[in-house]
Formats: C-alpha cells, sequence, structure tokens
C-alpha cells in the first residue's frame, strides 16, 4: 500500500463532495440555485432560449467565485 502525500504542505486541499472543496461546493450550489430561481421567475414571461442565457448570465458570477484564482488568491481575497 503507498500513501501518497503532497510535496508541499499547502499545496493540500480538502475535497468535500465530487473532489471539490467547500468554497467550490457552496459556490456551485449557489450557482445551481441562482439559476433555478432565474429559470422559475422569468418562464412565464420570456422564451426558452432566452431563459438560458439569463440563467447562464445569473449563475456565471457565483461560479467564478468558486473556482477563480489568482497568484493564490481567492476572488474574495483579490476583491
Amino acid at each position: 500500500m503507498e500513501i501518497k502525500i503532497p510535496k508541499e504542505v499547502r499545496d493540500y486541499h480538502e475535497n468535500i463532495f465530487f473532489g471539490l472543496n467547500t468554497r467550490q461546493f457552496i459556490c456551485s450550489v449557489l450557482a445551481v440555485g441562482v439559476a433555478v430561481g432565474i429559470y422559475f421567475a422569468l418562464q412565464p414571461y420570456v422564451g426558452t432560449e432566452e431563459i438560458g442565457w439569463m440563467c447562464i448570465l445569473g449563475a456565471a458570477p457565483f461560479a467564478a467565485c468558486g473556482f477563480f484564482t489568482y497568484h493564490g488568491m481567492t476572488a474574495d481575497q483579490v476583491l
């Protein structure tokens, strides 16, 4: 049996669900929630294709905040 240990302790990332860390998981859930909310809120008023684009544009900032890193800093640290 072989145990893999990162060469650098700072390179360790915890995984909680589907290989995502806590920040990524929470932001993914928020992005899905926003997209579903936009879909059901605008369904009676707008066509399906337009709703799809609005869901993408509404969920993108939440998804980006979970996965964005710049020089080892997360999105909130950069801002």
